[in-house]
């Protein structure tokens, strides 16, 4: 219970907030305002699900896997064909499913994403309908199983529905997999590409695809809840596991395909011009242009083939999905960065960096590629873990996405038209940040949004002041969280992503406000043990799925501090923190301030005290005072040190004042 005066009346019976005690007036009491006491932040106790992990050895107390930590694996095999006229995508997949956990599995499942554009489905918005998915085989090693009661037999059915689409699917083997056994699935499918699926995937005038969640893939199966059966309704993103590819894709000449993973036929797709200016690309610190406007015109961006398609074939291992676009528009452009050491050589390594988009709909893209090329190159230095995989590829979405999304070594992009080149520069760096949390670190974004978006955030804006010098990147997302908290719009950050309430709630505790966190737990640890904590966390993480509770562990056994009361007070609740001066006076010849703590989200006082010869004294106040429910404390300043002229609170901004009007105090 919160109220910005603190007093707060029910009627005939009063609530008194004391900790997380509430005291009500006895019935028939003469009805009085009582003014409420600070609440203490009480421990942090993880969901059930987490403390069995806990036991079992999966995960650690200290925040890292656990002895007996183990995940699941996937191997895909698919082929795949695009009609880009009709925008009709078929295919055939075979899935080696290694059951990597210590129980046997009665049942799989399976998500079908683009059933989210079936006729029927739940979803959290409108969405274009195209059918969803249509299966035309299933099979089970060599049992073809069919639609059906899983009551009855093996078969599938759509969780939820039975025999009408839904996102999920299960299926009934037939027999148990067994602990340390694979099996295999075949499935063929097909379905009609919608033009835009809530801004992440789509086409473009039929002439740029941005294929995404587009073949049926195994839920994940973890050691925290079993089968993620949770559907994908269009709000909240995805929780999916780890996997190696094997994929062809088939297009019509003259389409170019970049996909997740390294191409391992250009010679039988691309042209020895276009695979020149990609080999000089890889060693470029500027921009090639490796397909121009020239060479789309003059069908010289691939190879002529005999018949009327083309077939691009990717590989990729150990990354959570797979994603690939085409066209017969975009320009194509390159340059590399060069990120630290990954093979022990000693030396720094080249990443391909693509660029693909059309001019004449987005003319900032002309320097797009030396936006990624500092940005993966920011992120690899900042997180401690050098990107890993061959390429990263930028891809313009108009007509598919006004912002970014991220894919596994690809991102789409609004081709913001009329914008600045700083606003690219910035969504470049956010989407390429999503490399690492959750493609790298691979979170559940669907249950909390703010482990992957906040950190990303994070990430982008401390890359942004280094390519713009002069923009402090931090103080925007902190006045944009600042705005919604003094509104009293939040939500807690700790939320499931779908279950927000309309308004600016998803986005503040998703986004602006964990970012902000992430400042002000460096400003609260120091920087040489946030920077440890955090790159701690990434590389202990990497290629696994951690939770919030292994985030707040790993900060706390590397900075040796207790920190429930900051994880219960900002990520839990929705308090907010107004620190003040209220009162400086001298007092047997020495200088007392009174310093009081006006909102309920504790945090130590970080106070700067000046005299009239300029010069200046620190002050830091613990934040223990608050924890035992005090609202004020006094800090004093020998007599010395002469007269007092200003005291501010947190000057440096390391921490999200509410009211920063009343941080500062000026002899008149």
């Amino acid at each position: 219970m919160r109220s910005l005066g603190r007093t707060v009346c029910f009627g005939t019976s009063v609530l008194t907030a004391i900790g997380f005690v509430a005291v009500r007036t006895p019935p028939g009491h003469a009805q009085e305002a009582v003014t409420l006491q600070r609440p203490i932040p009480g421990p942090v106790v993880p969901p059930p699900y987490f403390r069995r992990a806990l036991e079992q050895g999966t995960r650690s107390a200290d925040g890292g896997p656990g002895p007996r930590y183990w995940q699941q694996h996937a191997t895909y095999e698919i082929d795949a064909r695009l009609d880009p006229a009709k925008g009709l995508l078929n295919g055939r997949q075979r899935i080696i499913y290694e059951n990597r956990s210590p129980q046997e599995l009665q049942a799989l499942t399976l998500h079908l994403y683009q059933n989210l554009h079936a006729p029927g489905t739940v979803r959290a918005r409108p969405q274009e309908l195209t059918g969803g998915v249509r299966l035309a085989r299933l099979a089970f090693g060599d049992e073809e199983l069919a639609l059906g009661d899983l009551s009855q037999g093996p078969g599938y059915a759509y969780l939820g529905t039975g025999d009408r689409p839904s996102q999920v699917l299960m299926i009934r083997p037939p027999g148990p997999v067994p602990s340390g056994d694979s099996v295999e699935i075949e499935i063929d499918w097909e379905f009609t590409l919608p033009q835009n699926s809530s801004g992440r995937m789509g086409h473009s005038d039929h002439e740029v695809y941005f294929v995404a969640y587009w073949f049926p893939r195994l839920a994940v199966y973890d050691d925290l809840r079993g089968w993620d059966t949770a559907p994908y309704l269009g709000g909240a993103e995805f929780y999916d596991g780890f996997g190696d590819y094997r994929v062809a894709i088939t297009v019509p000449a003259g389409w170019t395909v970049m996909a997740t993973g390294i191409l391992e036929n250009p010679e039988e797709v691309l042209s020895a011009q276009t695979r020149e200016r990609l080999a000089a690309a890889l060693q470029a610190d500027t921009i090639v242009k490796i397909v121009t406007r020239d060479d789309r015109d003059a069908a010289e961006a691939t190879i002529s083939p005999t018949g009327e398609t083309l077939t691009y074939r990717f590989s990729a291992q150990r990354v959570r999905d797979f994603t690939w676009t085409a066209s017969d528009a975009q320009l194509w452009y390159g340059t590399s960065a060069r990120v630290p050491d990954r093979n022990g050589d000693g030396r720094d390594e080249r990443v391909a960096i693509h660029s693909l988009f059309r001019e004449y709909r987005a003319p900032l893209w002309e320097q797009q590629a030396l936006y990624a090329k500092h940005a993966i190159e920011h992120h690899s230095r900042f997180t401690g873990f050098a990107y890993p995989w061959p390429h990263m590829t930028s891809v313009e979405g108009g007509d598919i996405i006004g912002g970014g999304m991220e894919f596994p070594m690809l991102t789409v992009i609004g081709p913001y038209e009329g914008r600045q080149p700083v606003d690219l520069y910035s969504v470049t760096a956010h989407e390429l940040a999503h490399m690492w949390i959750p493609m790298i670190v691979g979170t559940d974004e669907r249950r909390h949004a703010w482990m992957d978006e906040g950190s990303t955030s994070f990430l982008e804006n401390q890359g942004r002041p280094e390519y713009w010098p002069g923009i402090n990147a931090d103080s925007l997302d902190s006045e944009n969280y600042l705005n919604v908290a003094r509104a009293e719009l939040e939500g807690s950050m700790m939320t499931h992503g779908d279950y927000y309430a309309p308004g600016p709630g998803y986005g503040t505790a998703s986004y602006a406000k964990p970012a902000t966190l992430l400042v002000t737990l460096r400003g609260l640890l120091g920087d040489d043990r946030f920077t440890e904590a955090y790159q701690t966390f990434v590389t202990e993480w990497a290629f696994r799925h951690p939770t919030p509770w292994d985030f707040f562990n790993t900060f706390e056994r590397v900075s040796g501090m207790d920190l429930d009361w900051f994880w219960s007070s900002w990520y839990y609740e929705t308090w907010t923190l107004d620190q003040a001066v209220a009162d400086v006076r001298l007092t047997d010849g020495r200088t007392t301030i009174t310093v009081e703590d006006r909102g309920f989200a504790p945090m130590p006082v970080l106070l700067r005290v000046t005299n009239d010869r300029g010069e200046v004294v620190e002050r830091r106040v613990s934040v223990d005072a608050w924890l035992r429910g005090e609202t004020r404390v006094e800090v004093t300043v020998a007599g010395s040190f002469g007269e007092v002229v200003e005291v501010e609170i947190d000057p440096w901004r390391r921490f999200p004042d509410t009211d920063r009007k009343n941080n500062v105090w000026r002899k008149d």
